[in-house]
């Protein structure tokens, strides 16, 4: 017989703690197998303070609490806190599918699981998609670093871009939660956005640009993958081999416009619609 406990607070800790038992990194140089008998026996006896609540984990007080607690921890970044206040949103659960913050096996032997409250029908969806171009390009490719990586940095950027794809540019993030909330059990478009973004994912991947090409900063890959799902909507294709050329012109040189509105204010809606007027202009020159 076995129990199930829904950790309310303190889930990216645990599975810190597991990931290292399981040899998954290095603390010091040394993996946990690396250790003495003496120091495993001293780690494993390290005790965790913690508390249990007589509550059932669909029971509304627990994301009342795990929501309190999120708004008083100066620790967590924005999208930390909005990742836990909205975590079964439908709009969110796709984001995270996209950007490979989530384990879709709803029904695996792991000791740790998403939360309970997702529904199944997502996991029998999600089962289904195939985002591992778009997940590669998000975490993949050096756009951003490990640690931001572990802080939902990318999440955020997704969260962005469908949100671009789905009303048009804006300021900052201010579209997000208002699609978290308006989308929070239906999604209808998820299909189609899925669809357009692996597309624009493989279009990109095959470009074959430099690691350290200019248009894999996270703004500029946000108004590239931004541009090509747009045009993917529509049904456009493009001659890769000219597309990769342009890009590259481009990058050779700058406009003074666009250089601005790459590295300063980046995420305001002028700065957005600048840099999407001249990738769409390459764009349009590559069109089949």
């Amino acid at each position: 017989m076995s129990t199930i406990s829904c950790i309310v607070d303190g889930q990216q800790r645990t599975n810190a703690i597991a990931e290292f038992i399981n040899n998954k990194f290095q603390v010091d140089g040394n993996y946990y197998s690396d250790l003495s008998d003496s120091k495993k026996a001293e780690f494993l006896k390290y005790e965790i303070a913690v508390i249990e609540l007589d509550l059932e984990n669909d029971d509304p007080k627990v994301k009342e609490i795990f929501q309190r607690i999120n708004r008083t921890s100066n620790s967590l970044t924005v999208i930390e806190k909005m990742a836990s206040e909205y975590s079964t949103s439908y709009f969110m659960l796709v984001a995270k599918l996209l950007s490979d913050q989530i384990s879709i096996k709803s029904n695996n032997d792991d000791d740790f699981k998403e939360d309970p409250n997702i529904p199944q029908e997502f996991y029998d969806w999600a089962e289904k998609k195939n985002v591992k171009k778009f997940n590669t390009l998000i975490t993949k490719k050096g756009i951003f670093t490990p640690r931001e990586i572990a802080r939902k940095v990318p999440l955020m950027h997704v969260l962005n871009i469908i949100s671009t794809l789905l009303v048009g540019f804006y300021n900052r993030n201010e579209k997000v939660t208002e699609n978290l909330n308006d989308y929070a059990e239906i999604f209808e478009e998820r299909d189609e956005i899925i669809e357009q973004l692996e597309k624009a994912a493989e279009i990109i991947g095959r470009l074959k640009l430099r690691s350290k090409s200019y248009f894999y900063n996270k703004a500029n890959v946000f108004s590239l993958i931004v541009a090509i799902a747009s045009r993917i909507k529509e049904g456009e294709r493009f001659d890769e081999g000219i597309l990769t050329k342009e890009l590259e012109k481009f990058e050779n040189n700058i406009p003074e416009d666009f250089k601005l509105a790459a590295t300063e204010a980046v995420n305001s809606t002028r700065a957005r619609q600048l840099r999407n007027q001249y990738i769409d202009k390459i764009l349009e020159t590559a069109k089949i």
